[in-house]
């Protein structure tokens, strides 16, 4: 099953509402939810809360899933399937780089179902994308928009893990409801790292608790600054987040020096790995994987580019579904 999570903005009224499809937007404050099919390449969204009560998360283990509103329908619609023996398996909850407009959310809910859904040696079965507002044209001069997009977007998933927070303590300790027992995965990719540092500094400000919600966190082709680790920067406690951290790099990152030199000169964690290594930090892995290489059935963008090995090279994928199954 496949599910969004998005800021972007939405056009129309009632039941035509829809996602804006060109990108031309800026980033919202408001979260909305949804599912997409892949046969379809359609988005749909769930009904947008109009009063207190459609945001309540005890006592709705009874009420029909399809007359919930909002995050309320989201987060027991996926509970629903997680826990249903026809649907069960892990979650992966993926964050976009810039330059990624409606079309190529598409592209990545088909890739990563193709990739790691399909995979029978995979765990995961469901496909949750956070999609924050990008385009795509030929040449991307429009990278200081999105940067300040990613900024507001991370502020405003960070409220999001505030409603997980609820829901966990509403649906699961208060009502007894019992826990699914999968598995939710974080993957984020290229500027999708500085959504989540974003959110990280905006759960901090707002002194938001930092859930154990995922077991897996992945972090590949980084678009931040290769410090971000380091004491006092934003993700010093992102392993309080999950179980265990991966980061990714590629030595020959083509996309990334077009950011250094574009935004600042600091080096990126997607080129180098971490700036320092902490063996205090044990649950936390550099890997590099400049000498892997990318299928023969991808073209010169991946080949050439070396920024989408999370899916381009099934030497990574199989060390990332490895790393799913826990090994």
């Amino acid at each position: 099953m496949n599910y969004f999570i998005t800021n972007r903005e939405v056009v129309g009224k009632d039941k035509r509402q829809r996602l804006r499809e060109d990108g031309r937007e800026h980033a919202g404050d408001n979260l909305r939810f949804g599912t997409y099919d892949i046969d379809t390449r359609k988005f749909s969204l769930f009904g947008e809360p109009k009063k207190e009560t459609d945001l309540i998360y005890s006592g709705i283990i009874d009420k029909n899933t399809n007359r919930l509103k909002g995050s309320t329908r989201f987060f027991k619609d996926i509970y629903c399937k997680l826990t249903d023996n026809k649907y069960k398996g892990d979650v992966l909850f993926f964050i976009h780089g810039f330059n990624t407009d409606l079309d190529g959310v598409r592209d990545n809910f088909e890739t990563l179902n193709k990739i790691y859904v399909d995979n029978k040696k995979s765990p995961i079965n469901h496909i949750v994308i956070f999609t924050w507002p990008g385009r795509t044209p030929i040449i991307p001069f429009h990278y200081h928009d999105d940067k300040k997009d990613a900024m507001r977007s991370g502020e405003a998933l960070a409220r999001g893990f505030k409603k997980v927070i609820n829901f966990f303590r509403k649906f699961l300790l208060q009502d007894q409801n019992k826990a699914c027992e999968q598995h939710i995965h974080l993957m984020l990719h290229s500027m999708g790292h500085r959504v989540f540092k974003h959110t990280l500094l905006e759960m901090e400000k707002k002194k938001i608790q930092i859930p154990e919600l995922f077991s897996e966190i992945t972090l590949m082709a980084a678009d931040i600054e290769y410090n971000i680790f380091d004491d006092d920067n934003a993700f010093e406690n992102l392993i309080d987040f999950g179980s265990r951290i991966h980061i990714f790099y590629h030595k020959n990152d083509r996309v990334l020096d077009i950011s250094k030199y574009t935004k600042n000169f600091s080096n990126r964690l997607g080129r180098h790995g971490r700036k320092r290594l902490d063996i205090g930090m044990k649950n936390i892995f550099d890997i590099d994987v400049t000498n892997t290489n990318d299928d023969e059935e991808y073209g010169l963008r991946e080949d050439l580019l070396n920024h989408w090995y999370y899916y381009s090279s099934s030497e990574v994928v199989n060390k990332l579904i490895d790393i799913f199954n826990g090994k």
